[in-house]
This record gives C-alpha cells, structure tokens and sequence, in this order.
C-alpha cells in the first residue's frame, strides 16, 4: 500500500510539474504577445483599439464573469457562446474598422447578415443593454403588489435611504409610460430592490433581534 501511495503521488508530482511548465509556457506567450500588442497598439484603428480594450478587459472580468460564462457553468446551465468562436473572432479583427459601422448604425455587418432571417423590428432596433426587467415590468395594472408596498411614503420614510417626493416622481413617470432612458430605469429598479431587501430582510431581521431581546 505504501509503494502504491508512493507511485501515485509521484504521478501526481510529475503531473503537477508538467502543468505548471505548460502554465509558465503560456504566461511567457501571453507576456511577449502583450509587448508585441503594446508596440503596435498606438498604430492601430481607433476602433480597433477600442475592441481590443473592452476585449482584453471588460469581456473577461465582467461581461463573461457576472453575465455570461462563470455565473451560468456556476448554476451548471451549459450556456453556448458562439460569437466567442475563435474562428469568428479572428474573422471579425480581420474585417477592416470602416466596414464594421455604417455611420452610428452598430452591429452593421451582423445586421445584413440576418435581416432575411429575422423581423424588421429586430433586425433594426436600437441596441439595448444586457440586463434584468426594467421600470416597466413593475408598473402597469400587472404590477407586483409588493411594489406599491415598498414604494409607499411610509416605508420610504422608515427606511430612509431614499427621498420619498423623488421617488414618487420618477414612479409617476414610469407609471405614465414616460420613459427618459437607461438612467431612469436603473434608478426605478435600484430603488425598488433596496427596498425590497429592507423589507423582507433588514427590518424583518431587526424584528427578530427585538422580539429576541424582550
């Protein structure tokens, strides 16, 4: 048993050593292509440069981290990531900048390629971040009853993060449908999750402490 213990962890060893020599291996590659990257950075397209940025950098640390890759193999979803091919990459870096827009019209070459394939509607709206429902899916006559609830002035006033007069006129624009944009509607939703979280767990864990204590 014990030879069998000193073989295995001899495998185990010269399996550890043969990876970190192939870790070394490919930090020493990614170090030279950043030197060659950082020598011929300022040359390139400003286009080209902004891609490389938010690839090399926003992608990886948190498009793919909190939306993406990580959270959905974390949840054990098998999420598919097509545009991440290497192969449409190295494509899409091949295609000169000036083709890649079409004055402020983003999206302009994956645009023709699919308007056969889907509705005019989508293939020409406006691009639109990636993110959870807005102010609309919380107002209307379809609204949750928790939303008015934790909206109320009484509540606003208690929990005395927000200004409750703001609050109720930025509820008061979404309710009427008029929407000032991304701004507005990030707000709605932070403010209705903050006090969503103050009801159902910080006043409720503050109940249970003095209830506890009496």
């Amino acid at each position: 048993m014990a030879h069998l213990n000193k073989g295995a962890s001899g495998a185990c060893h010269c399996r550890y050593e043969a990876m970190s020599k192939r870790s070394k291996s490919v930090s020493d590659e990614l170090a030279f292509a950043a030197a060659d990257v950082a020598a011929e950075f300022a040359r390139w397209h400003p286009l080209s440069q902004a891609q490389y940025l938010e690839t090399a950098y926003l992608l990886p640390g948190y498009i793919l981290s909190s939306q993406g890759d990580r959270v959905a193999m974390a949840h054990a979803v098998e999420g598919r990531f097509p545009f991440l091919d290497h192969r449409v990459v190295e494509l899409g870096a091949r295609i000169p900048p000036q083709l890649k827009l079409n004055g402020l019209r983003e999206k302009h070459i994956l645009r023709k390629a699919a308007e056969r394939l889907l509705p005019d509607a989508i293939a020409n709206r406006t691009k639109q971040p990636y993110r959870a429902p807005d102010a609309q899916a919380f107002v209307g006559a379809d609204a949750p009853d928790y939303v008015a609830r934790c909206l109320a002035a009484a509540d606003l006033a208690a929990a005395r993060y927000f200004d409750a007069k703001a609050v109720e006129r930025l509820a008061a624009k979404c309710r009427n449908g008029k929407f000032i944009g991304f701004r507005d509607n990030t707000a709605f939703v932070g403010i209705l999750s903050t006090q969503l979280w103050q009801r159902e767990f910080a006043a409720a864990g503050a109940d249970t402490v003095a209830t506890a204590v009496a």
